[in-house]
Order: C-alpha cells, then sequence, then structure tokens
C-alpha cells in the first residue's frame, strides 16, 4: 500500500512539472523569477537547513527567495484546484505531494527546501538591516 500512495505521489509531482513545462501564460513580472525546469526532472535531495545565529542574508539568497516567492505562489494557484476537487481520501495524499513540490521547488532554486524559505519569511525579511538586501533582489519589505 505505501508503494502505491509513493508511486502516485511520484506521478503527480512529475505531472505538476511537465504541466508547468507546457503552459506559457505567465505574468510579465514572474515571467523575470520564474525557474527554468527540464521536462524530465528527477526528485532532489533537499538539505536540512539549520537557522544561522544572524539573521543577515546574502543577496544570492535574497534572490534565491524572490524566486521561490514567485514560484510558490504558481505552484499554490495550480495545485488548489486539486485540492478543492478532491475527495477526503484523496485529499491527504494530494496535500503531501504538494508538500514535496513545495520543497522541491525550493530545493531546485537553491534553498534548503521549504525550512529555508520560511525562515527567511519570518526572521531575515522582517529585520530592517536586510532591508537593502531585499530591494536589491526586487523585493519589498515592510521595513
Amino acid at each position: 500500500m505505501s508503494k502505491r500512495i509513493l508511486a502516485i505521489t511520484f506521478l503527480i509531482i512529475a505531472s505538476f512539472f511537465v504541466a508547468c513545462s507546457e503552459e506559457e501564460q505567465v505574468k510579465p513580472q514572474m515571467e523575470q523569477l520564474q525557474v527554468q525546469t527540464p521536462k524530465s526532472v528527477p526528485i532532489v535531495q533537499v538539505d536540512a537547513f539549520t537557522a544561522p545565529a544572524s539573521s543577515a542574508i546574502t543577496t544570492e539568497k535574497a534572490k534565491y527567495y524572490a524566486k521561490a516567492s514567485a514560484g510558490l505562489m504558481e505552484l499554490g494557484f495550480r495545485w488548489s484546484d486539486r485540492i478543492d476537487r478532491a475527495g477526503e481520501a484523496e485529499k491527504v495524499q494530494i496535500l503531501n505531494a504538494y508538500n514535496v513540490a513545495r520543497d522541491q521547488l525550493c530545493a531546485r532554486i537553491g534553498l534548503a527546501g521549504i525550512a529555508e524559505y520560511n525562515w527567511i519569511t519570518t526572521v531575515a525579511l522582517p529585520d530592517p538591516k536586510n532591508k537593502a538586501v531585499f530591494e536589491s533582489a526586487g523585493v519589498k519589505t515592510n521595513n
């Protein structure tokens, strides 16, 4: 049974990446931040994330964060319909596959999965010392 669930999860993730490469209707601002992925995409290793002692962030990580933000918005939009249409039994499997897809997207961009993305959102982004770094990457802050 678990092999079947794993196979279904893998097929859902693979179909997402194929669907992403076929759809070309992207807003102009999002187009610059989109990540190009090949049609056949293997599962990548997601590095473990350990929060650094300092909330300072590099320009490179801020750019990765901007790309991940755009990608996660698109991912959420594409998966929301699948999640809404799913039955109760299927919903858990789809949500698990969606979480894997979010982790994979962040890892492909250069972050240590969704864990690093969430750390940047909650710790580094609100820090006023990082305002110039985020703005140079195209991310507006409320600081």
